[in-house]
């Protein structure tokens, strides 16, 4: 909350008790023993998905790389295929349809299914500026800004039916909803959300019942959401995406968290984490690099279980690290997948990882829980037939 322009922070805990209603929060105990049963058969599942995984194929799983939105090339799906990248995100706009985007994607599913676990095939379709896949089969998704004057319920039917078309185009994850939030104060002069109209508001209390009906719609077809950019980029000095040394003066217990927050009751699956830093919080520290951001404040401040993703680790931000310090600095931070958006680091984090899993009991210790992570989730998500 922001009271005559001073901004008042609330504990951890209190951002997790101003935040827990949603649509419905079903505590009934039928519910609860359907969960723990869903759990079980999901941690069946990736537990025996590993086993018959090499050790290359479960590195492959913490790896996310990129694919043209209007084809992938034989080099590209060849590169997959050696390094057994378990995850892809499509990258640039294309006006070819869901059909289109379907035929693009069958060879890239096929070269990127391990050992019977298929691939997390993300896309930024947000909506606005930030709507990657277009065309015959795909509705033209407002703004972000724009679907905040919606109502929650009906945002929410709304995600169910474009969340439904990424599914016919064979696209299994959405990177989204943003859960940024940028104040009225700050607007379009903030690089990363609000230049684009990425944000559903101005305020927490706008924002954070938006971004709840956004995970629900989603969630509603089965195919998993992901929230961003956590801790937060609403109030970022810049864009870490082409420059260095952005910042966000985001706190812990900050109120502003509280949709990652909503998010979280919502059932997300994945969040996403910024490669800003947060003088506030760790001073110097890239967010994505941070323990305290990933596995403190997400984990057990916010109490996320799921899957955690990186920003992109080859954009301005990072390039102060080579690509092997990169992945290991995100998975000792706890993150799960790394994300990158320039093939050119998939080679060299794959083998940082492996050396460093030989060298190290205690980072094997933290991969396996990584990919465990990761295939529970997917598990969960239907991907590991």
């Amino acid at each position: 909350m922001a009271v005559a322009g001073v901004l008042v922070l609330l504990s951890a805990p209190a951002v997790r008790a101003a935040t827990t209603s949603d649509f419905a929060l079903v505590t009934a105990s039928a519910t609860t023993t359907s969960s723990a049963t869903a759990t079980a058969t999901a941690t069946d599942k990736a537990q025996a998905a590993y086993a018959r995984m090499t050790r290359a194929q479960r590195i492959g799983q913490l790896l996310m790389a990129a694919v043209p939105s209007t084809g992938s090339s034989s080099t590209l799906r060849t590169k997959l295929a050696r390094y057994h990248v378990g995850n892809v995100v499509l990258i640039g706009q294309t006006e070819a349809g869901t059909s289109g985007v379907a035929a693009v994607l069958a060879p890239v599913r096929k070269v990127s299914t391990e050992a019977g676990v298929l691939p997390y095939i993300g896309v930024d379709q947000e909506g606005g500026y930030v709507q990657h896949l277009k065309g015959s089969g795909f509705s033209t998704i407002p703004t972000a800004v724009h679907q905040g004057g919606i109502a929650p319920t009906t945002l929410r039917d709304d995600w169910t039916r474009w969340a439904r078309q990424l599914k016919r185009a064979g696209v299994n994850l959405d990177l989204a909803p943003v859960a940024d939030v940028v104040p009225a104060s700050v607007g379009t002069s903030n690089q990363p959300i609000g230049r684009y109209y990425r944000e559903y508001g101005y305020t927490t209390t706008r924002v954070s019942p938006h971004v709840g009906a956004v995970v629900h719609g989603i969630r509603a077809t089965g195919i998993s959401a992901a929230a961003k950019h956590f801790p937060g980029l609403g109030r970022a000095s810049g864009n870490t995406d082409t420059m260095p040394g952005v910042t966000d003066p985001t706190r812990r217990g900050d109120p502003y968290l509280a949709p990652f927050q909503r998010a979280v009751n919502a059932g997300v699956r994945m969040v996403m984490v910024s490669t800003a830093i947060y003088p506030n919080i760790r001073p110097h520290v890239i967010g994505a690099f941070s323990h305290f951001i990933v596995t403190r404040m997400l984990r057990y401040d916010l109490g996320f279980t799921g899957v955690i993703v990186s920003d992109s680790l080859t954009t301005q931000s990072v390039a102060f690290r080579n690509y092997a310090s990169r992945a290991i600095l995100g998975l000792n931070a706890g993150v799960d997948i790394l994300l990158v958006t320039e093939n050119a680091a998939v080679g060299p984090m794959t083998s940082a990882i492996a050396q460093r899993m030989k060298s190290s009991t205690t980072f094997a210790t933290v991969v396996k829980r990584a990919v465990m992570r990761v295939l529970t989730a997917k598990a969960s998500a239907g991907l590991i037939p």
